[in-house]
């Protein structure tokens, strides 16, 4: 599938579960079936996971990014997200990179966590869930000889993106 048409899709279903989810009461099982019982009657069926929605108080951003790396030199893209949010994304690179996919609290000094670690790959895509509040993304190495290019397409629940290092 076109990664750019899988983003799409994701940002049109998070948008329509966020929209929906927003006037809600309390998020707990209880208070899900009391309200499907009033909206629908009861169900044959039917079972209750309200934790499987984490509403958001916006629709979802999208934006594309591309950074190059001379050769030896990294840069890296990431998102500020607040705990349990998430988006959906897709990055492609002209050549190999090294590449952590990784996060940090607001107030870490030198501190991350690291989520994905490959060693040589040019392109990466899935759903980024991060654990804590912080800044989440990824670091690139041009470990080659020549530039290379990233492009680095992302929908969701996050601030901003904020970059470090390589050309825009």
């Amino acid at each position: 599938m076109n990664p750019c048409l899988h983003l799409a899709a994701a940002a049109c279903l998070l948008s329509a579960s966020t929209l929906a989810a927003a006037d809600e009461a309390p998020r707990t099982n209880a208070a899900l079936t009391a309200k499907a019982h009033a909206v629908f009657g009861p169900q044959a069926g039917q079972s209750f996971d309200a934790q499987a929605l984490k509403p958001a108080a916006t629709a979802p951003r999208t934006e594309t990014v591309t950074v190059t790396l001379k050769p030896g030199k990294g840069a890296e893209v990431q998102a500020e997200m607040d705990g349990g949010q998430g988006l959906v994304f897709h990055w492609q690179a002209s050549a190999d990179v090294a590449v952590d996919l990784h996060g940090e609290r607001p107030d870490a000094q030198s501190e991350y966590t690291s989520y994905d670690i490959e060693a040589a790959q040019r392109e990466g895509a899935g759903t980024l869930l991060p654990p804590f509040a912080g800044t989440h993304g990824w670091f690139w190495k041009n470990r080659g000889t020549t530039p290379v290019s990233v492009t680095l397409t992302v929908t969701g629940f996050y601030k901003r993106l904020v970059r470090h290092g390589g050309q825009p």
